[in-house]
């Protein structure tokens, strides 16, 4: 196996980590390493696949923190929650950016809804839109009122780049203006009642 540090060829095999993986030595640089020495999961006490598991757990089913030790302890895993927590917040972000770079290409026609809510124990806005197909385009929080929607536009326009051709929003004051400074020609549908409901998250 080539060395992830210096890349040389010239190395051996020597024991095994506490997790049971291979463990190599280089004898050009005399250095030790494994196969997850470059991945974010380096020296992490636990197997990848549990930290994955936590972190779905955690971001999928909306549970504590200690639910999800909980549930690690029944298959066998004593994991604190100052733990999961540390995981959540290192790992979350880059399966977030892993999953972007898989998805289908978001569509141009854009609904937007928005909420006020609690957020890891802060009340923020979050917007939100979802494309023709039902695919999430972007997710944004903003602590801030002014300006909210319209950085919320430039942003998913950046991170998808696409540029929306309809964009079907509630009746809020703030769209307008936003749509106006951001994307003067596309077509706007106000509509009274909001279409895509959903549940406001309340992280703590």
């Amino acid at each position: 196996m080539q060395c992830v540090r210096c890349g040389s060829s010239a190395t051996r095999r020597d024991g095994r980590t506490p997790l049971g993986g291979q463990r190599w030595r280089c004898d050009a640089c005399r250095r030790r390493f494994t196969a997850r020495s470059t991945s974010a999961f380096s020296r992490r006490k636990f197997p990848n696949d549990v930290i994955a598991l936590a972190v779905r757990w955690y971001a999928r089913f909306r549970l504590s923190y200690a639910d999800v030790a909980e549930r690690l302890a029944e298959r066998g895993f004593a994991v604190d929650r100052s733990t999961i927590y540390r995981w959540v917040q290192r790992f979350l972000p880059l399966f977030g950016a892993a999953a972007r770079r898989h998805r289908t290409r978001v569509r141009k026609k854009w609904r937007v809804d928005e909420t006020y809510c609690a957020f890891q124990g802060k009340h923020a806005y979050i917007y939100r839109a979802i494309d023709e197909d039902g695919q999430v385009v972007d997710a944004f929080f903003s602590e801030r009122a002014t300006a909210r929607a319209q950085a919320f536009f430039e942003r998913a326009m950046v991170e998808t780049e696409v540029t929306p051709v309809r964009v079907t929003t509630d009746k809020a004051k703030c769209y307008p203006p936003a749509l106006r400074a951001v994307l003067p020609g596309v077509e706007h549908r106000a509509r009274s009642t909001s279409t895509t409901a959903w549940s406001a998250i309340t992280r703590t």
